[in-house]
């Protein structure tokens, strides 16, 4: 799963990986804003971490219990 970390994200801008996704599945509702990743659209493929330091890969969280 691609994770965003919004602390450290400036939140001043156009992020750039919104337009460097090539499926859509970074989404910024506005240049205030940090971005998300939209899970039902995101292949995992990674480019967004290479085009910006707040996406990262996780593992996917586990419930326990």
């Amino acid at each position: 799963m691609i994770a965003v970390n919004e602390h450290a994200c400036p939140q001043s801008h156009p992020c750039p990986a919104v337009g460097y996704c090539s499926v859509g599945g970074i989404v910024q509702d506005d240049i205030f804003a940090a971005p998300r990743v939209d899970h039902g659209l995101c292949t995992e493929c990674g480019a967004c971490s290479q085009v910006c330091r707040v996406f990262s890969r996780v593992a996917d969280p586990v419930t326990v219990g």
